[in-house]
Order: structure tokens, then sequence, then C-alpha cells
């Protein structure tokens, strides 16, 4: 409703005045004075004489910058929010039919009730809030506490009365929504779907096993499972891989809470993503059967990178190396004396050298090699031995004199990264025994840890890292190594921060950089609702990234059914996003040709299933009783529409918001105006025209 409407001025209001007597001295010299118009009739000419006197002092009004200011009265009608649960357990019940028919139609028509005295938005939720209209319950996910808090973002400041929740109550992700929903500017209505009846049903509820294993080797299955109402049954746990059952047992019921828990070990025969099901055995008048399997993915590899200790004597080092080193599976650690070293390194990723003592022909074949070496320099060690390997570094007039080191991490260290937690608990190493001397850094080294004497902070060197070409070398210089496990042990009751210092050396030196100029950027695995987003670099002979040719990619899944994909280009690489894929085993090829050379990369990912919303079919009206009541509202049955929406109706916090609003335009800028002026001349134009004055 309009309140009042002012025409202002940015400049001083007797102007207007001004304005008027141009337009009327314009008008009259030019009609009142020109012996033309004397024959003219009076009201022609009282009419052009309007028409010009008018268009002046409109014209000459608008160079003062006028302004229309307008106030309005606007009444704001509550915001009620319906968001439907849209998730696959609302359909695991039997009034699954009720919900996909009767069910739609009823809401529809309480929506429509509701949106004749408010303003009715709809959503559908699963993992997050969805603005669409259609509800298939097709979501693997449900995560009620993201709905609140996506409401209150989406609705900030606005005029929202109530929020209807129509769900069963289960989550499966996030937080308790009790205890996350704070906001109390709206009430909250739930409308509780499903059924809290316990129903019969065997259920397959977690298989824990590793991701990567190696051939040959043995790796675990932890399955867990639970039977519901079922005393007296009997299932079966089976696991199969290519049609073969690798694993069967048997189990009598005994309760109607039985609960199932196995560890399997099955042996790594293939090289691949392998799939596995695991299954248990459906019983009579089970519900569903969707949560009876799970479908899993073992990546098999063919070895693990194989690192070398070559040591000038035995010492508790060489075991401290080989436990943190073996901590990461990736790798195997082989452990000799040096002067029984054959001098075959070709199937090894690293070598580590303990104590550099004697210019054998096994150290100088490993520093004329590009095998990357890790040089541990103790007690033991010659210090003239050391500089011949002209690593880049040098040790001089140490004199056989020995120091106790304490490490200092160079928080500007470039090559990787410790955590911070690890890098706290260095400080509390106890010190390594090394030389005591000048250190001379000729080539550009990177030091992860400098040396403290005592408590004094050097620039010296304690562990350095050299990179050149191809080649990686590291220098610790001091031994004892065991007694930082020893001690991390004792203050933390675990060696994370010894394993993590020497597995990302250990991975720095060991991997061996990626010259191709073509590659492709995956990862190994996906969910079934994650979209696969895969990326692709290309290089020039300079290794310039280029994305001038197309990259094309085509993806197989298990049943030879294959997916033609092109990347999109970026600035100067390439992207594909391939939506998503339903779950199973996939291979890939991806191909693109620069200048007369085709390139060609292939790889293999995995999309796992999502099985969540079948772990549990059993509806929670308690958590939707509390959600309601702590807003102050009330949980409803779906046969109970119309009396909620009576009671929203009724509800006196939900009202509409009266305010003004004010608005500014310029006088300028309306159309009308315009018209006006073209009505003006156009009037003043034809009359003029028809009494010959032109």
């Amino acid at each position: 409703m309009l309140l009042s409407i002012n025409i202002e001025t940015e400049q001083p209001i007797w102007l207007v005045t001004v304005c008027l007597l141009l337009g009327f001295f314009y008008a009259y010299f030019l009609y009142k004075k020109d012996a033309r118009f004397d024959e003219v009739k009076p009201l022609i000419k009282k009419t052009m004489f309007g028409a010009r006197f008018v268009l002046i002092a409109l014209l000459s009004f608008l160079l003062l910058s006028p302004f229309i200011q307008t106030l309005f009265n606007k009444t704001e009608k509550p915001i009620i929010i319906f968001a439907q649960d849209n998730s696959a357990s609302i359909l695991m019940n039997k009034d699954s039919a009720f919900y996909t028919t009767t069910y739609q139609t009823k809401i529809d028509d309480f929506i429509n009730k509701l949106a004749e005295n408010f303003q009715v938005r709809k959503f559908t939720f699963g993992e997050e809030l969805k603005d669409e209209k259609t509800i298939d319950f097709s979501e693997k996910i449900t995560n009620l506490s993201a709905v609140f808090e996506q409401i209150e973002s989406k609705f900030y400041n606005q005029n929202v009365g109530a929020v209807i929740l129509a769900s069963d109550g289960i989550y499966n992700q996030g937080v308790n929504p009790v205890y996350q929903t704070n906001s109390s500017m709206y009430s909250v209505y739930s409308l509780a779907l499903g059924d809290t009846a316990v129903k019969r049903d065997v259920v397959l509820k977690e298989v824990n096993h590793n991701k990567i294993t190696f051939l040959k080797n043995q790796f675990p299955f932890e399955v867990f499972g639970l039977a519901k109402k079922a005393k007296g049954q009997k299932t079966r746990l089976k696991i199969t891989h290519n049609n073969t059952i690798l694993y069967s047992k048997d189990y009598l019921i005994e309760n109607d809470n039985y609960s199932i828990s196995e560890t399997i070990l099955l042996d790594a025969k293939q090289v691949g993503t392998q799939q596995y099901r695991i299954e248990l055995q459906s019983i009579d008048g089970e519900t569903t059967l969707s949560n009876n399997v799970k479908e899993v993915f073992v990546e098999v590899l063919d070895g693990r990178q194989r690192v070398l200790i070559l040591a000038h004597a035995p010492h508790p080092d060489i075991k401290a190396l080989k436990q943190s080193i073996e901590s990461n599976e990736n790798y195997q650690v082989t452990n000799q004396l040096i002067n029984e070293f054959d001098g075959n390194t070709k199937p090894y990723s690293l070598v580590i050298l303990h104590q550099v003592a004697e210019n054998n022909v096994a150290l100088k074949s490993i520093a004329e090699s590009s095998l990357s070496a890790w040089y541990i320099v103790g007690a033991q060690s010659n210090e003239s031995v050391f500089n011949q390997i002209n690593l880049g570094i040098k040790v001089n007039k140490s004199r056989g004199v020995f120091n106790d080191i304490l490490p200092k991490v160079d928080t500007q260290f470039p090559l990787f990264t410790l955590s911070e937690q690890t890098q706290n608990t260095i400080k509390n190493f106890p010190p390594l025994l090394g030389f005591f001397g000048e250190y001379e850094l000729k080539n550009n080294g990177y030091q992860l840890l400098n040396q403290k004497i005592g408590s004094v902070e050097t620039n010296n060197p304690l562990f350095v890292f050299f990179q050149q070409n191809d080649k990686k070398n590291a220098v610790l210089f001091g031994e004892g190594i065991w007694k930082w496990r020893m001690q991390e042990f004792l203050m933390n009751k675990n060696n994370d921060a010894t394993n993590e210092l020497i597995n990302k050396a250990v991975q720095f030196l060991s991997v061996k950089d990626d010259k191709s100029k073509f590659r492709i950027i995956y990862d190994n695995s996906y969910h079934e609702n994650e979209e696969l987003i895969i990326k692709a670099e290309l290089y020039n002979d300079s290794y310039e990234l280029i994305n001038d040719p197309e990259v094309k990619l085509t993806v197989e899944n298990s049943d030879n059914k294959k997916f033609n994909f092109l990347f999109n280009k970026t600035t100067k690489a390439y992207f594909l996003n391939a939506g998503l894929l339903p779950p199973g085993a996939y291979q890939f090829v991806a191909e693109t040709v620069y200048g007369e050379k085709k390139y060609t990369q292939k790889g293999k990912f995995q999309v796992l299933p999502l099985v969540l919303e079948a772990n549990n079919t059993t509806a929670d009206f308690q958590v939707l009783s509390n959600i309601a009541q702590k807003h102050g509202g009330k949980m409803f049955l779906p046969s109970q529409l119309d009396e909620l929406a009576a009671e929203i109706e009724q509800n006196k916090n939900i009202s509409s918001i009266i305010y003004e609003e004010q608005s500014i335009k310029d006088l300028i800028n309306l159309k009308w105006i315009f018209f006006i002026l073209l009505i003006l001349l156009t009037l003043e134009w034809f009359l003029r025209k028809q009494q010959g004055a032109y």
C-alpha cells in the first residue's frame, strides 16, 4: 500500500520557479511576438503555447536532477518450510506402496492448503537440502543436522514461521540433530514416517579390510553382522571371489539381537583390483534383502618397494630403521653387512648405508650409480672417506672427535612436511653421536634437521637432502636412531613420530620423478554418490604444460560396457567430470596425439556402493519428537495432516511482518517522462505543420 509520494531535487527548490519562468518566456516570445501566428485560431495558438511552455519547463526541471521518493507499506507472509526425507530407508518397510503413491498426493493437497495463508517452500533432503520437487526416495545418505544448518543459511533474516520435518528419524551421517538445532526463531513440527517396530532382519553392518595388499600375502576381513527378531533361525556367512567360495560359516541365531563378528584371512592370488562379495544368507520373513550383501574391492599389487640397508657392523640402528620402514606395508627391507654385499642394486629402490668407514668397491659403485642413497655417518665413519664421495657437503677438522647432537627442525624445509605433533616430539629426542667439526655445504642442500649442541642452535645440518637430476641423496650426521624410538615410546607409548620422519625420508628418496609427458591424475576409489573427477596433464619437449590437442577417455566396466568421454581444457591442463557411475570395478584408457606422437595412459579405479540406509530400517520417532518439543512444536503422523495444518494456523508466533519500504528513483529514468515529452513535441509539431508555420 502506498503511504506517500514526494518529488524532490538536489538543487534549491526555488529553482523550480526559474524553470517555470524559463518555459513561459520561451513560449511567450515564440508565439506572442511572432507575426506568423497572428491569423491562427486562439485555441490552437494557446495549445501550442502550452505545449512549448510545459516542454521547456519540464526539460529545465530535469536539469535539476529531480527524484521521486515513495513510501510503501508491505506485508510479508510467514514462510513455512516443508522438508521431505528422500532417503531409501523410508521405503524399507511394509508401507512402501503408501509412500510412493497416496502419501505424495496427500502432501501436495496439504501444501496447497497451507499456501492459501503462507509462503510454502518445499525441499527434499538426504545428504543435503535440495530445492527439488520430485520425491523418489533414492538418497543413499541421511544427514538431519545438515538440514537445519542449511535452512538457517538459506533463510537468514527471513520471516520463517515453521519447519515441517517429514522423516523416519533415521540418520547415518552428521551429528545428533537434537543437539545440532539451536535456532529458536521458528517452530519445528515433525511428520513421523516409517515403522518403529523392530523387523526380522539379518544385517551385514560393516566389513573392514585393507584397500591395498600384495601378491601372495594374506590380508584380513573383519565382518560384523546383526540378526534381529530371528531367534532359532539359521544364517550363513559366505565370501566369494570370481564365483568361487573362499569362506563359509553357519550360525544358529540364539536370541533376537544376535551379533556376528568374524576375522577372516584370505590369500592375495591375483594382481589388480579384486572384487569380493560378502553375504549373510537371508532368512524367512525379512523385510529387505539389500542389507545382506556388501561388495568390496582390494587392490593387489605385484610387490613392495625394496629397501637395502648396508651396515659396516651390527648396530641397534639397523633394527630401528627396519621397524620404522616396514610399518609402511609398501616397503620391504633387506639388511646385510657391506663387506658381504654382491653389488647388485637392481632389485632396490633405495640403499641406506650405515657408517661410511672405508672406500670399498660397494661404496664406490653405489655413489656412481643412479640409485638413491641415504648415508648415516656416526662414530664408526671416516671423515676423509665420506668427503671423497662428493655428495655436496664436506666435514673438515673433526680429527676423529665426535659430539652429542640434538635435532632442531628447519621449518623452511620444502621437500615434504612433518605433522605438527611429530615436530613437537622431535624436540624431545635424545642426541645422536656425530662429527664435531666444520660443515661445508657446497651444493644446494635442503636441511630437514639442524644441529643443536646443548642449548646452542647452529646452522650445521644434521639431516640434509640433495637432489641432482634423477639421483637423490640424504645424509644423517649421527647414529643413535634406536634411542629416538625408545624415548618416544616412553613418552607417548608409540613410535608415530619416528616412523613418520623415517618413512617420509624413505618415500621421498625412493620415489622416482614422473618424467612422462602425458599424465592422468585420479583416485583409486570413489563412492557411488561421488562424481568421477579426473585430471590430465600434457607436456612438450621442454616439459612445459600445454593443452592444444584433445584428450579422449574410454572407461570400461566389468561387463565390458564402454563409456566415452572428452576432457575439457583448463588454462594449461585438462579436466573431466564424468558424473556418477554405478558400483563396480572399472578400467580406463586415456589417449591424445601431439605432433606425430600418440600418447596413451591406462589405469583402474573402483566405485564403492553405499548401503548405509539399509543398515537401520527401524524408524526413530523419539528423535523426531525431541526435535519438535525443543522448538515449540509437536510430532504428527501422516494421518494427522489436517490437525498439523490447524496447529500451524493457530500458532500465534507464526504471523505476517508489516514493514515500510522506501524507494528513490531519478525522475529522468522514468519511461513515462519520455513519453510525455514525446507527446508534447509531436503535438506542437503537428499543429505548427497544420498552420504552415514550418
